[in-house]
């Protein structure tokens, strides 16, 4: 079957599902996304027919008389308050997407339950059978058993929002924080009859926060892509080869004792008190970005012996890229004033001081429309030069053309209108093929994707089969302009982890891409250890034999 006839194919969804009126955001997001695609149909409701609610004092019980009823309490009080300061936002029309699903064919089911087992029996099997479902959603309902689980042709779909490689049960984004983890995981997976450890059909990664509840919210909102990137694969014809979970060595996490919620009260406040200074004073460089210049190829540079360039206070710079115009080597940057909170593209020239080192001169404005501007990458295309800055506070991707080096741009294309684009790296193989690496999603931290265009005029853009080729905060973020060496191609990305933005910077060589795949492989991963006080690096850009780089400082 060829991917014309495979586009037009057609998947019935079913949803073991709550009342809709108490389902989640991103749980509204996903049946918006169902009922607003033409090759997806919500074909069937699943609710519990149990009545069941437990009363307030119920749950007061269960709260209080248990072996933990102090850490219970100084959870539940907790989570009370980060709820207040972290509200769920509302991204979609709620009302709109109830009155638009509630005439969807709704069956209720009473299966049998056994302490955490809900038991299904063969009759509730062949009923669910006769829908004809090709996926099958679980968000409701405790460990399932019965023949249900093969009931439709993929068989039962389930978040576990934690890599269940490492992090098995809950509460989703909190273990991550106590245990220091670099990042959350979230594992799509097929149910089978083992708690979080069905047949894994994907994962991702995030990074996390130091607020259980705002890393919770965002770790729900972000796995939405996660499945709808495989409804597609399944909408192509793919063959999902799902994998085992091998075995599990950490113990089955649960709600915390004292001990941990003291642990975890500890970097809570902490990082809030942190917060607090940083908008008390607003003009204390924390967190300060600085420019490395350095000759050779980065691949093959000691970079403690590298320093910063000189810049001015009150401002931080950022996203270097170099270009040689009349023998003068040029750097364009995104240029961030701690007054305005906006940063703008600058440019300058890089010169050798006469100690031996390097200084930026003749510094002016590029670009400054008002809105948030960064990742000034430039490109030479049929003689013409390019610039394509990060523009997602004007949501969309927005590529100059240089009128008069090195000040004077104008807007020359648009794409992706309405959404938010950052860090897009143009890339020309050894082919003739050009392609737009970008990034989306909450934050651009984990969501890569890749396009190909005919040239910088987009008049035509064709998307990557697999997007997003990768939901991964480790490595999908854009780093830097893709460079060769040594007959290879190597593309730089940020690891964002450990709730640090820019914490490293990893470059991976570019094993295979097509319009069809994209493979690479970890090279090194460089962490900002070569200075003291250095908590990030998170840019590159290799031009011929020079290369310049940023790091972050914790304060400066």
């Amino acid at each position: 079957m060829d991917c014309a006839e495979n586009a037009k194919k057609r998947l019935r969804v079913g949803i073991l599902i709550r009342d809709l009126e108490k389902l989640r955001n991103w749980e509204y997001r996903i049946l918006k996304g169902i009922i607003e695609r033409p090759d997806l149909e919500l074909a069937l409701f699943i609710k519990d027919g149990r009545k069941e609610a437990k009363s307030f004092q119920s749950q007061l019980k269960t709260l209080l008389w248990t072996p933990n009823i102090l850490s219970n309490v100084v959870f539940a009080l907790q989570v009370k308050l980060e709820r207040f300061l972290f509200k769920e936002r509302r991204t979609v029309d709620v009302g709109d997407i109830i009155a638009r699903v509630k005439d969807t064919e709704t069956v209720y089911l009473s299966p049998v339950r056994t302490g955490f087992l809900d038991v299904f029996s063969a009759e509730d099997s062949e009923r669910i059978k006769a829908y004809n479902l090709d996926i099958i959603l679980r968000h409701e309902f405790n460990i399932i058993r019965g023949d249900i689980l093969s009931a439709a042709r993929y068989g039962i779909w389930s978040f576990h929002h934690g890599d269940n490689a490492i992090n098995r049960g809950g509460p989703a984004g909190f273990w991550e924080i106590v245990n220091d983890e670099p990042s959350c995981g979230v594992t799509l997976q097929q149910l089978t009859p083992e708690l979080d450890g069905g047949l894994v059909i994907d994962k991702a990664w995030f990074n996390r926060g130091w607020s259980y509840v705002a890393t919770n919210n965002d770790l729900l909102e972000k796995s939405v892509v996660l499945l709808f990137k495989n409804l597609d694969r399944l909408l192509w014809g793919e063959e999902l080869e799902t994998t085992k979970s091998l075995t599990y060595y950490n113990r089955l996490y649960k709600k915390p004792n004292l001990r941990h919620m003291l642990l975890y009260l500890g970097r809570f406040y902490a990082g809030t008190f942190s917060r607090v200074l940083k908008r008390a004073f607003p003009f204390r460089r924390a967190e300060c970005w600085a420019l490395f210049f350095g000759t050779g190829n980065f691949l093959e540079s000691t970079l403690f012996r590298i320093d910063p360039l000189p810049m001015p206070r009150k401002v931080f710079w950022a996203d270097p890229f170099l270009v040689r115009r009349n023998g003068q080597l040029h750097v364009f940057f995104e240029n961030y004033s701690y007054e305005a909170k906006l940063g703008k593209i600058s440019t300058g020239r890089i010169v050798e001081t006469q100690v031996g080192g390097y200084s930026i001169v003749d510094v002016q404005d590029a670009l400054d429309p008002g809105y948030h501007l960064s990742y000034p990458q430039i490109v030479e295309e049929d003689g013409e030069l390019y610039l394509i800055p990060e523009a997602h506070m004007n949501r969309r991707l927005e590529i100059y053309r240089c009128v008069e080096f090195p000040g004077k741009w104008d807007l020359s294309a648009t794409a992706f209108e309405g959404e938010g684009i950052a860090d897009t790296t143009y890339f020309c193989d050894r082919n003739g093929d050009r392609w737009l690496f970008l990034n989306k999603g909450k934050k651009h931290e984990a969501e890569l994707y890749i396009y190909k265009i005919d040239s910088l005029g987009l008049s035509s853009i064709i998307a990557h089969k697999a997007n997003p080729v990768f939901i991964d905060c480790r490595k999908g973020r854009n780093g830097g302009t893709i460079f060769e060496y040594e007959n290879e191609y190597y593309r730089p990305s940020q690891i964002n982890t450990h709730g640090v933005y820019g914490r490293g910077l990893q470059i991976s060589r570019i094993k295979k891409l097509t319009l069809e795949e994209f493979e690479d492989e970890a090279i090194i991963s460089v962490e900002p250890n070569f200075r003291k006080g250095l908590i990030g690096i998170h840019h590159l850009h290799q031009y011929g034999s020079n290369f310049i780089f940023d790091a972050c400082y914790k304060k400066l």
